[in-house]
């Protein structure tokens, strides 16, 4: 399996690597067509060698009958010349007569070794020491077959085949057979429909042309370059391209005639040499473009069969999670049955959710609505106690009655502001306490701080959210510690201003929520009532902070009183913060 590939999103796409996939699998079949293309064309080149090979040997044929033939003539020659050697007019007239019966023929003669003709069919005494054909005889004492011109110093080229003559066991020179290159007939290849060449030449070893089929000045012009033919003898056979003369590209065939000795060269087109368009590029293309072709197949099929009903049916998902829309255009008709059964599963799915969503969603509503009338239920009546409350505190007589009554009034009236909140809240579970302790503090000062009385009210809320289970004991806390604070304010001087400041900041990097409320002290502005017992409110203000789970500090100075509470405050979910 392919793992995914962090960073190329595009090739983690199904249908990439399903392409990926069938291409390794598909690897193997390439390089091994490649190697079979290979192959063929090894094959065919091998056939068009022999094919060349064979219509050069067959373009030279009958010089080769020739040469073949005088050679046996000159061997023949060479043992019964030494019974002549007393009498050189006699080997003058066999040698003619020998000449005169071979139409191919121009010259026979039996040359010493010092080069001199001692008889022949014409030149007798010649001195032939001077020439190409005696050189090599001296350098090599081998039969050869060469190129020279004739004994009568005529500008017609012969070809010479030598034979070396020995008189016992003493060399007694050579026999020499020469005969006009025009007596050759070089037969024209090609005539089975193949390709033509543009010259048969041949040569010996030694690199000397012997004939050609359209002539020797036009045969020089067309030999290759960088190759001699006296190499090319000893490399055999073979086949092989290279530049002539003229600069133009040439395809030349070498094939031995008499091995070691003759050597037939045709001369080719390049074209010649091509195998019907198989080239090594072929090899490598053919296979490739089977290969490219496969995978194109593969993954117009994974995208008319597959990947095109995934991608309708994402787009649907996707909508669906965020619009819960359900499907409407998800086409089943081409879909393969597995992916028909899925997407109609998946549909059937969105439906249900769709359902069971709007009946959760009502079932929410209705239990908001239910707890908002429990909330309005309950300040309602909160509020007729206080108004009870009231009435009791215009009908009692003791002071201290009517403080006790005060409080519980303020009390009471602080329950009915909590759940007048809760019930006014668009979201229940999220309540914002800053707001709740403003509407309780401007409610706690109105009833118990007269204008005469002079008191500063300072506040500083930061916007804090909070769950129920905390807003409630904080709101309760604030009530206590107002309360508190407005009954043992005082002016720390006879010039200064009585005050009180409730402070409530917002989680700091600590993650908590601080609330701080203070008063001063010192000459008290409101007179205690007789007969109270203090510390009920300290108790109470300690239990909410029990219940919010806070920590608190008093701290009292010579002109200040301060309750200083931190908490942490719940998080909330995503789905609460949404709301």
């Amino acid at each position: 399996m392919l793992a995914p590939l962090r960073g190329f999103d595009g090739l983690n796409r199904l249908d990439v690597r399903l392409v990926l996939l069938l291409g390794l699998a598909l690897l193997p079949i390439g390089i091994i067509a490649m190697v079979q293309t290979y192959r063929v064309i090894e094959d065919s080149d091998a056939r068009l060698e022999a094919a060349l090979l064979g219509e050069t040997l067959e373009a030279a044929a009958v010089e080769r009958q020739v040469i073949l033939h005088t050679r046996g003539a000159a061997q023949s020659i060479a043992r019964i010349i030494p019974g002549y050697n007393e009498d050189p007019k006699t080997c003058s007239t066999v040698l003619d007569r020998y000449a005169s019966s071979i139409t191919d023929i121009a010259f026979a003669a039996h040359v010493s070794e010092d080069g001199i003709v001692r008889c022949g069919s014409a030149a007798v005494g010649t001195d032939l020491s001077s020439t190409a054909t005696h050189t090599q005889y001296v350098e090599t004492g081998l039969p050869f077959v060469g190129a020279t011109l004739t004994a009568r110093q005529t500008e017609d080229n012969l070809i010479n085949v030598v034979e070396p003559v020995v008189d016992g066991n003493r060399p007694d020179g050579y026999v020499i057979l020469s005969f006009l290159h025009d007596a050759i007939v070089i037969n024209p290849p090609g005539n089975n429909g193949g390709p033509r060449p543009l010259d048969t030449i041949t040569f010996n070893d030694r690199g000397d042309i012997l004939s050609s089929q359209i002539g020797l000045e036009t045969a020089l012009d067309r030999l290759p370059v960088n190759r001699a033919l006296s190499m090319l003898g000893g490399n055999g056979t073979g086949t092989f391209e290279d530049v002539d003369r003229t600069g133009a590209q040439r395809l030349y065939t070498v094939a031995p005639l008499l091995p070691g000795s003759i050597y037939a060269l045709s001369i080719w087109e390049p074209s010649a040499g091509r195998t019907g368009g198989l080239t090594a590029m072929s090899a490598v293309l053919f296979p490739f473009l089977m290969w490219l072709i496969s995978l194109a197949v593969a993954y117009f099929a994974v995208h008319r069969l597959v990947t095109r009903h995934i991608r309708s049916l994402r787009q649907n998902i996707r909508a669906f999670s965020s619009t819960r829309r359900t499907l409407s255009n998800v086409h089943l008709d081409e879909a393969p049955l597995e992916l028909r059964e899925v997407i109609e599963a998946f549909v059937s799915m969105t439906h249900q959710i769709a359902r069971d969503e709007a009946e959760l969603e009502n079932g929410l509503h209705e239990k908001d609505v239910l707890l908002k009338e429990v909330h309005h239920r309950v300040k309602n009546n909160l509020q007729l106690i206080a108004s009870i409350t009231n009435m009791q505190i215009r009908k009692a007589q003791s002071p201290e009655t009517k403080f006790v009554l005060k409080r519980l009034q303020d009390r009471v009236l602080g329950l009915a502001t909590i759940h007048r909140n809760l019930y006014q809240a668009s979201v229940l579970s999220n309540v914002r306490a800053d707001t709740l302790i403003e509407e309780l503090t401007a409610q706690i000062t109105r009833n118990s701080i007269t204008p005469a009385a002079g008191i500063d009210l300072e506040l500083d809320i930061a916007p804090v959210s909070l769950y129920p289970d905390q807003a409630v004991p904080l709101s309760l806390l604030v009530t206590e510690a107002t309360t508190n604070a407005i009954k043992y304010v005082g002016r720390p001087t006879p010039d200064a201003k009585p005050w009180i400041s409730v402070v409530l900041k917002a989680a700091d990097e600590t993650g908590q929520v601080r609330l701080v409320i203070s008063n001063s002290i010192g000459t008290p502005v409101n007179a205690l009532p007789e007969g109270e017992v203090p510390g009920l409110g300290s108790q109470l203000i300690n239990a909410f902070v029990m219940q919010l789970g806070a920590v608190s500090q008093v701290t009292e100075t010579g002109t200040q009183y301060e309750i200083n509470v931190k908490f942490s405050p719940s998080d909330f979910t995503a789905e609460d913060a949404a709301a």
